[in-house]
């Protein structure tokens, strides 16, 4: 009971052990803002490759000390050890090396090698054990014995539990795990004696670039398509254009567990309605409302081309009229709000949620007007 008691009292705890040691997040976007809780209000903004510690995990949120941050939008770097030892247990344990059986009050029960379980008594060649359903007195042949003081802690990262014999997982183990260690590698978790290994996954996982790139022209396509007829350019006689994606136009970078941050850079460049380029003033983006459905959609499409993306930044450029392009402003959306719905959610909502900064020399209308103009007044 007392061997119960200290488990459980771990386990209540756990929430202190993991702040003990700092992950590092490293902001990967242009910035990310820090909030008061998460979900909640912007406090501050930090910069790209701004680097802070960790110190708790709330769903995709991180609290470093000054708030929280949306961790998909960052790389974090784990720099704490595989365990971290918090306590010793003094007791004996049983360890099952071939099946057998044992009776107890309520009947037979089956005992796997590989189990581990409280010893009460040993006397002679009898080991009396605390099995799940009930005690139980087995002879001491195919078991070993392991009495004394043992380290015990927490998992501070996802690993397996592995049969020492047969080199098989038995057991997926998540950050937070409770365990006791018998001896070198050797550890009981959830009743299970076994060797933990840390999981380790490719840094070098596939994006299919080509493929990302095809679907994105397609929807750049449609975009420019119902700009060209759109009512309003037929009023103004030319139509802020986004020109077709080359692979130059998508860069990505490589994150934790083998994920990737996609940057995708979209340029506009003003276009009349004879097809040609209008190069001797800047291009300034006309509906609001429109390109940010248009945002919506490209961002869509990279987060359904593979699973491996945690974000993607949009690098909004638009012609300067002097020769080149210049870089306005960003939106970038993480894996989170993505799988919650955001990008088929009303385009207010979606800049809401997203992480972005625009200059207010990139639109065509102050604010008001586009308020008028896209309610239909």
């Amino acid at each position: 009971m007392k061997l119960l008691k200290n488990i459980a009292t771990t386990a209540l705890i756990l929430g202190l052990f993991n702040t003990a040691l700092a992950d590092t997040a490293t902001v990967m976007i242009d910035s990310l803002s820090i909030r008061n809780k998460p979900d909640g209000e912007i406090v501050e903004t930090i910069d790209k490759n701004s680097t802070s510690p960790v110190f708790n995990y709330y769903k995709n949120w991180a609290r470093n000390n000054r708030g929280w941050i949306d961790s998909d939008f960052t790389k974090i770097t784990e720099t704490s050890p595989n365990i971290l030892f918090t306590e010793t247990i003094k007791g004996k344990f049983l360890l099952i090396n071939k099946d057998m059986e044992g009776s107890t009050k309520i009947g037979k029960i089956t005992l796997n090698a590989g189990k581990v379980y409280p010893v009460i008594l040993i006397k002679n060649d009898i080991a009396v054990i605390q099995t799940e359903r009930g005690i139980t007195a087995i002879p001491r042949k195919f078991t070993t014995i392991f009495n004394g003081k043992f380290p015990a802690g927490v998992i501070l990262k996802n690993a397996s539990l592995i049969n020492p014999e047969t080199g098989r997982e038995i057991t997926f183990l998540k950050k937070g795990t409770f365990c006791i260690k018998l001896k070198d590698n050797l550890f009981i978790i959830n009743g299970y004696a076994g060797n933990i290994v840390p999981i380790s996954t490719s840094s070098n996982a596939y994006l299919p670039i080509s493929s990302i790139l095809n679907k994105l022209n397609m929807v750049i396509d449609t975009f420019n398509s119902a700009r060209v007829s759109s009512a309003i350019t037929e009023r103004l006689g030319y139509f802020p254009k986004v020109l077709p994606l080359t692979e130059d136009d998508i860069k990505t970078v490589t994150l934790e567990n083998g994920k990737k941050g996609v940057f995708v850079n979209i340029k506009y460049l003003f276009y009349d309605l004879d097809g040609s380029e209008i190069k001797d003033r800047k291009t300034r983006l006309i509906l609001k409302k429109g390109n940010e459905v248009f945002w919506q959609k490209l961002s869509k499409e990279v987060f359904r081309s593979s699973s491996n993306v945690k974000f993607i930044q949009l690098n909004i450029f638009r012609f300067n009229g002097k020769g080149s392009f210049e870089k306005k402003g960003f939106v970038a959306v993480g894996i989170t709000d993505y799988k919650n719905g955001i990008c088929d959610a009303p385009p207010e909502q979606f800049m809401d949620r997203t992480e972005s900064e625009l200059s207010e020399d990139l639109w065509f209308f102050a604010n008001q007007v586009y308020e008028r103009v896209e309610n239909g007044n």
